[in-house]
């Protein structure tokens, strides 16, 4: 092989503190990507803070720095590279944590498939090379926002009973500027639970700076996405009963550019999962969130979707696992169809 195209070769880090993991790694990969490891994150910022590289891929466990924190000092660091979880722990702090934090490309489990694990890195290392100006990067990578940012009083949306989970993890904060009158008709807000008092306050925060639509059941939901342009999706993670993955996962594939915050007091280890690789969600907010947090990500949220919308080639570095269609048995409402005729991609 030429020194030129090994030059050309994706450039990969692997972090982990497990050093016989790291040997196994790099013996998988050295022959097509150029490979770098590192036995802890305080080693691997050091290799980030000196050169660029293409895919992440970090451990969770690990002392001192784990990799959701890790993981968000590299979005920081180095905007333009994808980030992966490869973990044995299926912990939903940490999944919440990556999806909120480390806005991770993938969540892999171990021990992995080798197979699957170069198509995922492909994937990754495919999705980095999607140019863009550095400024739209770092805009598609900001934290999440203050909770205190908002100057109206904080109301919570109501928790349902009694199937909570613990607040989940939100990255460092920071003030976003409000939103003017002028963009309230650019982008609608679909606001998609079950829960009428849900729906009530979320329409009350939201509805004096943007278009917002509520429904109650999926077969709602789409006949809005048909009938208006939505740039943000809140929806619960069940509703009606059934969980949102086929939504979400339709969305993913035939509306790219639509930003996903799952608003829930319910969830599991497996539905994070999911959420990451098939979904690609923006955000997973806990039942109750504060007035603030939320008026705060759907800003966010809203600027990513116009970055997206005016980009549409950044909506490759949020290439959700290809999924094969759900059957008749699984999707008894059609989700995957409709999705499809509605964005003109299937007959």
């Amino acid at each position: 092989m030429t020194s030129e195209t090994t030059a050309t070769r994706p450039r990969i880090l692997f972090v982990d503190d497990e050093p016989r993991i790291l040997v196994a790694l790099k013996a998988l990969f050295r022959n097509h990507y150029h490979v770098t490891t590192a036995n802890s994150g305080a080693a691997a910022v050091e290799i980030l803070r000196e050169q660029e590289v293409d895919v992440i891929v970090s451990d969770q466990r690990m002392p001192q720095m784990n990799g959701v924190e890790f993981l968000r000092t590299a979005k920081s660091l180095r905007p333009r590279a994808i980030r992966v979880l490869l973990t044995g722990y299926s912990d939903l702090n940490a999944i919440l944590g990556a999806i909120n934090e480390g806005e991770i490309f993938r969540y892999i489990n171990k021990p992995w498939s080798n197979a699957d694990l170069r198509e995922t890195i492909a994937a990754a290392a495919d999705a980095a090379k999607t140019e863009g100006s550095e400024a739209e990067l770092i805009e598609l990578q900001r934290d999440a926002v203050d909770p205190e940012a908002s100057d109206a009083p904080s109301e919570a949306v109501p928790e349902r009973p009694p199937e909570g989970v613990a607040s989940s993890p939100v990255a460092p904060v920071r003030p976003v500027t409000p939103i003017t009158a002028s963009l309230r008709d650019d982008v609608g807000i679909l606001v998609l639970d079950d829960d009428q008092a849900s729906r009530d306050v979320l329409q009350r925060v939201l509805s004096n700076e943007r278009n917002v639509h509520t429904a109650k059941t999926l077969e709602e939901a789409l006949e809005i996405l048909e009938n208006h342009k939505i740039g943000v999706l809140i929806t619960e993670l069940i509703v009606d009963g059934e969980t949102v993955t086929h939504l979400l996962t339709a969305l993913r594939q035939h509306h790219p550019a639509l930003v996903a915050i799952v608003l829930s007091a319910q969830a599991d280890a497996g539905h994070g999962i999911e959420l990451i690789n098939r979904g690609q969600i923006y955000r997973f907010l806990s039942k109750p969130v504060g007035e603030g947090l939320l008026r705060g990500s759907v800003n966010l949220a809203v600027r990513r979707y116009e970055i997206l919308d005016k980009n549409p080639n950044q909506t490759r570095r949020f290439t959700a696992e290809v999924a094969p269609p759900p059957s008749k048995e699984s999707d008894r409402r059609g989700v995957f169809s409709r999705i499809g005729r509605l964005f003109g991609l299937t007959a």
